[in-house]
């Protein structure tokens, strides 16, 4: 069973914008648990290779927008 969904952006903000969630339900990052490392580790992961089937060979951003005065909306 896969961990996370992964899947472009409805309302992008740059030309590849990806959203990676984890299946497990974690609403914020500051309430992520010591346990949850190995999930968040996967999830980077899942990034890079996401990033290889793009081929985005030039590099790649990644952000965590953790609460309402970050910008997070999902």
């Amino acid at each position: 069973m896969k961990m996370r969904n992964a899947f472009h952006d409805a309302y992008p903000q740059a030309p590849v914008h990806i959203l990676i969630i984890p299946r497990k339900p974690i609403s914020q990052l500051r309430k992520a648990e010591s346990g949850d490392a190995e999930l968040l580790g996967h999830l980077l992961i899942v990034a890079k290779d996401i990033a290889k089937e793009l081929n985005l060979d030039e590099g790649f951003r990644i952000v965590i927008n953790d609460g309402d005065n970050a910008g997070q909306s999902v």
